[in-house]
């Protein structure tokens, strides 16, 4: 039987292998290697995950290049369907913002859309729901391996020792923890409400 996650994973794939190298490149951190063995979060319930996040580190990402005060508001709009609001200030100094939607599609892992966007599985390797959240994406394409990676957080800093935390659970996980780089979030930080 056909079953919705397996038309998911196929329409995935199909879009993976029509990407060419240098669209691949072009979106986020490339790396000779092969893409980790993850253990996602198997009990993440999505309910308290929803609310403001803020970015406190993340892997290179094209779509994200120059900006800071990076934040993102879930919130459910029903039938196992969540809305995903990405908010930023661009290097101009504009505020930007995106919004698309996430469904769960196993335990841990969300695929999230936006539009004209790639498809993208969104692991939540942990959290706490109430201090952070380590997200991680991987797709191997021969040698070389395409990851976003980010430290989440609910407030614009976090306590050395749930960052440590956080950057233990990418370890864990056989991820090289290098490759973050910081988001400016302060007090001149545009945050919407």
């Amino acid at each position: 039987m056909f079953t919705m996650k397996a038309a998911i994973t196929s329409l995935l794939l199909a879009v993976v292998v029509a990407l060419s190298d240098a669209r691949m490149d072009a979106l986020r951190h490339v790396s000779t290697g092969k893409c980790p063995s993850i253990t996602n979060k198997q009990d993440l319930e999505v309910v308290p995950y929803l609310g403001t996040w803020y970015e406190i580190e993340r892997f290179e990402a094209r779509f994200e290049e120059g900006m800071d005060c990076v934040h993102v508001q879930y919130s459910d709009l029903g039938e196992g369907v969540v809305e995903v609001h990405n908010m930023a200030r661009t290097a101009e100094g504009e505020f930007a913002d995106i919004v698309g939607t996430a469904t769960v599609l196993e335990p841990g892992v969300l695929l999230v859309v936006f539009p004209d966007g790639i498809p993208a599985e969104y692991h939540v390797l942990d959290t706490d729901y109430t201090n952070f959240s380590a997200v991680y994406n991987c797709e191997q394409l021969g040698e070389l391996r395409y990851e976003f990676a980010w430290i989440l957080a609910r407030h614009t800093t976090l306590d050395q020792d749930i960052y440590d935390h956080a950057r233990k659970v990418f370890q864990d996980n056989g991820i090289d923890v290098s490759h973050f780089q910081s988001t400016h979030q302060g007090e001149d930080c545009p945050y919407s409400t």
